[in-house]
């Protein structure tokens, strides 16, 4: 057996055959050098053979040759094999990695091939099998990646809450979702009492610390449909799905007294005095928009403020 033969057999496409048929695909070419970046297949150009990995690595690129690598192809591997199959161009670019050696078998011997060979029909199954597999699994752990970005792009990182980005792109859909089904969508606009002196004595870590702790008041109090988020600074707010003016009330004032009784501690341990919150109501009707639920909402608030804060208004 020659030493191209033994290559050949031990590729995965022409793994197990006789040596009849590898010394058969042997005749039919000679093995092809690829400097280090040369381009062996493009999206651009029509493809008729499966290529054979003898030695070196390829890279394969989707949308172009600059993008990340989604996949190294090592010895005894092989590409071309979609495009032979379906006889399309390919879908993607392969570059060699580095100085390598293939060797390429056209369409019209692959399918003499397996026509007559259950053997290479059961290797490009399995190939074309693990490929599938390999891709499957490349697209759930992308969605992954793109679901966990999103998160964090819609998350407050402080304290956890989703942030105004994330409120101005569902309030509109809560409130339409709330007038087909006829019920109230309420809003609690929160601030924290004199957040600005609490700050200035305690500094901001300190006042970090208390918007995390108003945050898990929050996280613990409302409803697990319910929605709360950080609108900004010492501000949050609180969307209650499904709700009536008294429910939201009810809400409201757990999370008053819960505010009130809930432990602010610093970062190295030590206990930090309690803050109060201010709390505005709104739940919408028929006829509400978002701008003017808020801003109901914050118009409450403000009265909450001028009766002396630590108290709702509705």
């Amino acid at each position: 057996m020659t030493s191209l033969i033994q290559e050949l057999a031990k590729t995965e496409l022409l793994s197990n055959l006789p040596e009849a048929i590898l010394v058969q695909v042997a005749g039919h070419a000679t093995p092809q050098l690829l400097a280090a970046g040369e381009v062996l297949l493009t999206p651009d150009e029509d493809n008729a053979h499966v290529y054979l990995v003898l030695s070196g690595a390829l890279e394969i690129h989707f949308e172009s040759l600059d993008s990340p690598a989604i996949r190294e192809v090592a010895p005894g591997g092989s590409v071309g094999e979609m495009s032979v199959i379906d006889d399309t161009r390919p879908s993607a670019y392969v570059v060699a990695k580095v100085p390598s050696r293939v060797f390429k078998i056209h369409r019209d011997l692959i399918q003499d091939m397996v026509a007559d060979s259950h053997s290479v029909a059961g290797n490009l199954l399995r190939l074309l099998t693990r490929w599938l597999k390999e891709n499957t699994h490349r697209i759930v752990r992308d969605r992954w990646q793109i679901q966990e970005l999103t998160d964090h792009v819609d998350v407050d990182a402080l304290t956890g809450l989703y942030n105004r980005r994330w409120l101005d792109n569902a309030i509109g859909r809560l409130l339409e979702q709330s007038v087909k089904a006829q019920k109230g969508l309420g809003v609690l606009l929160i601030d924290a009492d004199h957040f600005k002196q609490y700050n200035d004595t305690h500094g901001h870590q300190g006042g970090d610390q208390a918007l995390v702790a108003l945050s898990n008041v929050l996280k613990t109090t409302v409803r697990p449909y319910d929605f709360a988020t950080r609108y900004g600074g010492e501000e949050f707010l609180v969307l209650l799905p499904n709700t009536t003016l008294p429910e939201a009330i009810s809400t409201a004032q757990r999370i008053s007294d819960a505010t009130r009784a809930a432990p602010v501690v610093s970062p190295s341990g030590d206990k930090l005095p309690g803050i109060t919150v201010s709390i505005g109501v709104a739940v919408s009707d028929a006829f509400s928009t978002p701008q003017a639920l808020v801003a109901a909402a914050d118009s409450r608030l403000y009265a909450a403020k001028n009766a002396g804060r630590n108290c709702v208004r509705f």
